[in-house]
């Protein structure tokens, strides 16, 4: 590479809220990776080359700061490039009820890249850059989005040519028990000069978009074998993938001189991890065969939301508002109470004693620490005077207003009256109407006909309700954040 020939390197900053997500975000630089290997795109003599190698993330929080480093180790033989790059960056967070907003600056940065001979750096004075950022939680899933901008200058082998690149860029994520999603797109603008040599310039541009999944299927897996104690039993897998999605439209340079023409094109690539495989328990419920939600049944029961070792269940019966809360806990991942394992002796001085938040679930309670748990992260409320009558029967309306509060998109409904699309739309409660609203919407209920919101929900039905939500968490709230963004 000669004289005018330059580099563009992609700024993607990745936003971590307060609660760190499960999600593997590999860094700074908008690159994709796996358990081994990282990769990212840089722009040289007009076209891109894919840089591979190694990103090593170090982080130490403190109070509402968290100071980042990050350290690349990149290279393409066959284009002999090489780059070494290390970044020391500090976020400020500031929470606000259930907001988290957040602030991001740069501490250091040195980037040094070799490209056939030719050698660009970027100092610290070279380079301003900053992002903003705000996260929602829910009871159960995360939401966030962020802005950044960037402008840095590389000096080609400590001469007068130099590379000025400019970026914008936004995210958008979520995370949620069954899925999690990043996505990113960067907007740059590239412009080439060499001062030595007066009309020596040229300009370019390129966009990336960068996407972050994680996501856990189930599935029924049948035993190869008659001669066993168990027919077969359910899995859950865990994997992530990750997309790079990359256009760019830059000079066409032949011969170390740009031509007429430009160099256009897109491209993308994956790294996906290795799947991690979890068998879950076996039930012994026998009563469900054959019953129209024995699927969503067994699975609940393998994840222990069920009785594990009942071998009668009762499918129609109805499902008690006790019953539903260790339901959301072991479906969901909510983490239910844990009474401290600390003997009055020793108990430390002045340590208050918990006191159960309702006079009728005492610590000794079957669905205790269920109950305590959804209180805490406001799934699930009493009914009144310090109660909440454990052993009363849900009915549909109150189970689907519990699944779109897990949520938090109750304000998806339209505003002012409206109709559902139910029949029986006048028998809904106006306290849960814009909840069954939602939920049609989000096909996790089912659309029309009759709903009967003030019906007891069976332990049948509220299995098919809380699979169908584990549906949508993985697929399509993913499809909202990743397609709806990368093919558009």
């Amino acid at each position: 590479m000669k004289k005018i020939i330059s580099v563009i390197s992609i700024i993607l900053i990745i936003i971590i809220p307060l609660q760190s997500f499960a999600i593997n975000v590999p860094g700074y630089e908008g690159g994709i990776q796996n358990e081994n290997t990282y990769k990212e795109v840089i722009f040289v003599t007009g076209e891109p080359i894919v840089m591979e190698g190694t990103l090593t993330v170090k982080t130490k929080e403190k109070d509402n700061t968290i100071s980042e480093q990050y350290t690349y180790k990149l290279k393409n033989i066959a284009k002999d490039a090489k780059l070494s790059r290390k970044v020391k960056m500090t976020e400020t967070l500031n929470t606000n009820g259930n907001q988290t907003s957040s602030s991001r600056t740069l501490d250091s940065y040195d980037e040094k890249l070799e490209i056939g001979g030719k050698r660009y750096e970027v100092e610290d004075e070279d380079y301003q850059w900053n992002q903003g950022s705000i996260s929602t939680d829910t009871p159960l899933n995360s939401y966030y989005a962020g802005d950044w901008s960037g402008r840095k200058t590389y000096v080609v082998d400590k001469s007068n040519e130099v590379v000025n690149v400019e970026t914008t860029g936004s995210l958008v994520g979520y995370d949620s028990p069954w899925s999690a999603t990043e996505t990113q797109t960067v907007h740059m603008t590239v412009n080439y000069e060499n001062k030595e040599a007066a009309g020596i310039k040229w300009g370019g541009s390129a966009t990336i978009e960068t996407s972050y999944n994680r996501t856990k299927d189930y599935a029924y897996g049948e035993n190869p074998v008659k001669q066993i104690s168990f027919s077969g039993g359910y899995r859950i897998t865990e994997k992530e993938e990750n997309v790079l999605k990359y256009s760019y439209d830059l000079p066409n340079i032949k011969n170390n001189a740009v031509s007429k023409g430009r160099n256009t094109g897109t491209n993308s690539f994956s790294l996906d991890t290795n799947p991690i495989i979890t068998r879950l328990n076996i039930p012994e419920v026998r009563d469900v065969e054959g019953h129209p939600y024995e699927d969503a049944i067994l699975l609940l029961a393998s994840m222990g939301a069920f009785p594990l070792n009942s071998t009668s269940l009762g499918p129609d019966s109805p499902m008690s508002r006790g019953e539903f809360a260790k339901a959301i806990c072991l479906s969901m991942g909510v983490e239910p109470e844990r009474e401290e394992e600390t003997t009055s002796s020793r108990r430390k001085k002045n340590q208050a004693v918990k006191v159960p938040t309702y006079t009728d679930v005492g610590k000794t309670h079957t669905y205790y620490p269920y109950i305590e748990g959804v209180t805490k992260r406001g799934i699930m409320e009493g009914v009144g005077k310090g109660r909440f009558d454990p052993n009363r029967a849900l009915t549909k309306a109150e189970a689907t207003t519990i699944i779109i509060r897990l949520l938090g998109f109750k304000s998806l409904a339209p505003i002012g009256n409206y109709y559902t699309g139910y029949t029986d739309d006048k028998n809904i409660p106006l306290w849960a109407k814009d909840s069954i609203y939602v939920a049609k919407e989000l096909g996790i209920i089912e659309r029309g006909g009759y709903f009967y919101p003030n019906k007891e929900i069976t332990k049948g039905e509220a299995a098919e309700l809380l699979v169908n939500f584990i549906n949508y968490l993985q697929n399509n709230l993913k499809y909202d954040y990743r397609e709806n963004i990368l093919n558009n």
